[in-house]
């Protein structure tokens, strides 16, 4: 029974917004099987960060999310993943990721498992939504993603998920680096997690910086981010989840917190 709630959970890696969490997790979902994830939020800021300065400027975002993993080998995972957002006046599909995922090592210990992937993935946007002003959406940046992902899931359920992404961004949306961090628990009724992600990107403008972006696609984000997610069955195909995040500090990014919530469907 525990490992079928983790085959369901940790489908739940996206869809609580762009990069939390980080973009892939530490477990399999075995051969054939399929994880579908609908679900949505909200995030609700009450200021924001224009380069690391603090102003007042009051923008809630909307989102739905349609998240695919499917295990092609006991080694071998895809996710996909499409979100609709809606920014007040302006709404649209964003980005489609789709992401791979290998275990290159799998090591037995006394109390758990540890293990090393590999991952890489690719999103873009999906249509030409707005990338400016209040009710900008995204950047329509083309991000391919490598990142190494370190996992050790302990006999009793307990967990914990590092892993590390170098994002290439295409031009003027600067590069990025960052890394989440991931403990929690996957028991036989229930899971739980506790989250850390940050970013850093390449340079980029500021927003009201001195040298003034002629395009909202020059900015660099940065953030540091912190969250949960709650996960119970409700039969052996069918589970519901809930999720809370917030931002610590950042810059050029929004400074609130968002909830979110979905089912996830097994095959």
């Amino acid at each position: 029974m525990m490992r079928k709630i983790i085959s369901a959970v940790f489908t739940l890696a996206i869809i609580s917004g762009v990069s939390a969490q980080g973009r892939v997790d530490g477990f399999y979902k075995g051969k054939g099987n399929l994880d579908l994830v609908l679900g949505g939020g909200t995030e609700v800021n009450s200021g924001f960060y224009a380069g690391n300065r603090p102003i007042s400027l009051s923008r809630t975002i909307n989102n739905v999310n349609v998240f695919i993993a499917y295990g092609i080998t006991d080694k071998l995972d895809v996710n996909l993943s499409t979100p609709f957002v809606s920014t007040g006046s302006e709404s649209a599909l964003q980005d489609g990721a789709a992401y791979l995922k290998y275990r290159i090592l799998e090591k037995s210990l006394d109390k758990g498992t540890l293990s090393f992937s590999m991952a890489a993935g690719i999103s873009s946007n999906l249509t030409d939504y707005q990338t400016e002003g209040l009710s900008a959406i995204g950047q329509q940046a083309t991000v391919i993603d490598f990142r190494p992902v370190v996992h050790y899931f302990m006999n009793n359920g307990y967990f914990a998920t590092g892993q590390f992404g170098y994002q290439t961004k295409s031009d003027p949306t600067p590069n990025a680096i960052g890394a989440a961090f991931k403990v929690g628990k996957a028991g036989s009724k229930f899971y739980y997690d506790l989250w850390y992600e940050f970013q850093v990107s390449d340079g980029g403008l500021n927003y009201l910086g001195a040298e003034r972006q002629t395009t909202f696609k020059q900015l660099g984000t940065d953030f540091h981010r912190i969250g949960g997610t709650f996960y119970m069955p409700i039969k052996e195909k069918l589970g519901f989840f809930v999720g809370l995040s917030s931002i610590l500090d950042g810059r050029n990014v929004g400074d609130g917190y968002g909830v979110n919530g979905g089912i996830v469907l097994k095959r």
